[in-house]
Order: C-alpha cells, then structure tokens, then sequence
C-alpha cells in the first residue's frame, strides 16, 4: 500500500525550493526599469560600465560597505565570498567561440582602456606594441645597432591569434623573443582584465576580507568586478546561454541577493 504521507513529503519539499533563477529575473528587470530611466545612454553595456566607477547611489551605498565594520557590511561581503566560492565550484561561461570565458573573480573584466603604446629593450632589440584610438595595433621589433626591423605588422583589430599567425612571428623571432612580445601585446590589450584575488590596486594598500576570501585588488576594483560578474550572470540567462542545473542554480542564489541590494539602493 502506497505511504501517502511520504509522497507528500516529497512533493512539498518539491515545491519548496527556491526558483532562484526566476528570482534573479525578475529582480534585474527592475534594475534594468531603474538604469534605463536614470541614464541617457541605451546601451546596457554602457550602463553597466558608468554603474561599475562613476557616482551613482548605488556605487556611493554599497561600495563604502567593503570596508566599514558593521554587521550590514559583513554580510554584504559574505554574499560576494558565496558568489566567489559558487562561481569556482561550478564553471559559468559567457560568449561564443575564442571570445567564451569563464565568469570568474579570478578573470574579469574591469573597464576598457584608452589607446596605448609600450616598449621593451631587451638583448639588443627595441620591442614596440602600440595601440591607436582607430583600434589599429602596430607591432615592431628592430635590431637596436643597426635600426634594421626585424618584424613588423599591422592590424585593423587587437587580436593575438593573427600576431602569432603571421610567418615572421615563428621564423624570424625566437622563443624568447615571442614571449616579450607577447607580454607587450597583453599589456595594451583594450580591455583591463585582472584576478581580484592576487591584483594589487596601487592606489590603495587594503585588502577586502570576504568571507574566507581575501582579496587584494581594493574597494574599486572589487565593486566594479562584482557588478560586471552580475552582468555577466544576466546575459547568459537573458540569451539563452545557460543549462539550468542544481549547481548552475545555486550559483543565482548570492547573485538575486546582490542585486537586492541594487534595488534597495535606489527605491
């Protein structure tokens, strides 16, 4: 004979969970009301990077929190140490094909960077990466003695895998050579990418304490990072991206909480 009261029992602890997703949507909906109405600008993504360092009541409430002693402060930096740790336990991608990441404290973008030219001598040669404001990248190695180049190329786009593609890279460069290159190519690249974890902003020695988590990179970084990781979780949702399994769930629970508190920010 069937025990009713244990099927009943499972099909209440069913319904009791939490549709975290849906909660996430549902909350970021009136962000997006609140954002659309108190910015000019109709992209999102240029939204979201005015919200993520320039004044606005959100940044001025919740970002003093990452470093004031109280028990609000404690807990708000307790949902980022679970956002953290749920985002490592379970892998999140954002993007398609070489421009799919995994959304990470770890690896995230910050803000883009104005154009930007560097240089390296290294062993007799000049290495010389320069990124202009058209988005062209120019790359030049050249003998120091002598003024002759050695390699040389232009590029409409930043892009690292048409660098390494071209014949002079693996002919003419050696090994070495390659990888200071690489290092100036990476270091004009258009977007400011950092692991908040291990990053070091030089304009303030504090690191956060959240949670189990420490991380170096100070208040501003931090801020702009959980908001772009936010972002980031709102369009894999939106697009269709995301398989929504218990763990890829569970990983929304501290993200509805976060941008809660958006929302108490600015009603």
């Amino acid at each position: 004979m069937p025990n009713t009261f244990i099927d009943n029992r499972d099909a209440w602890l069913r319904m009791s969970d939490i549709d975290y997703l849906g909660q996430f949507v549902k909350v970021w909906l009136a962000f997006n009301a609140w954002y659309r109405s108190a910015y000019t600008e109709n992209q999102d993504r240029k939204i979201i990077n005015e919200i993520k360092w320039q004044g606005n009541p959100i940044l001025s409430r919740l970002r003093p929190l990452l470093e004031r002693d109280s028990d609000d402060a404690a807990q708000f930096r307790a949902e980022i140490a679970l956002l953290h740790h749920r985002l490592e336990g379970y892998e999140l991608f954002s993007g398609k094909g070489v421009e799919k990441t995994r959304i990470s404290f770890a690896n995230i973008f910050l803000r883009e960077r104005p154009p930007l030219a560097k240089t390296n001598n290294y062993y007799g040669y000049e290495f010389k990466v320069e990124r202009l404001a058209n988005k062209q990248v120019n790359t030049e190695v050249k003998r120091n003695s002598s003024g002759v180049v050695v390699f040389q190329h232009n590029q409409a786009n930043y892009t690292l895998a048409d660098l390494e593609a071209q014949a002079g890279f693996s002919q003419t460069l050696s090994p070495t050579q390659q990888g200071v290159l690489r290092q100036l190519y990476a270091e004009v690249s258009p977007n400011w990418v950092e692991n908040l974890l291990t990053y070091q902003d030089p304009a303030t020695a504090v690191d956060i304490e959240c949670g189990a988590y420490r991380f170096k990179c100070g208040k501003n970084a931090l801020f702009a990072g959980m908001v772009e990781v936010l972002y980031q979780m709102r369009c894999i949702l939106f697009h269709g991206e995301l398989a929504p399994s218990k763990d890829a769930i569970a990983c929304y629970e501290p993200a509805y909480r976060l941008v809660r508190r958006f929302l108490d920010c600015v009603t």
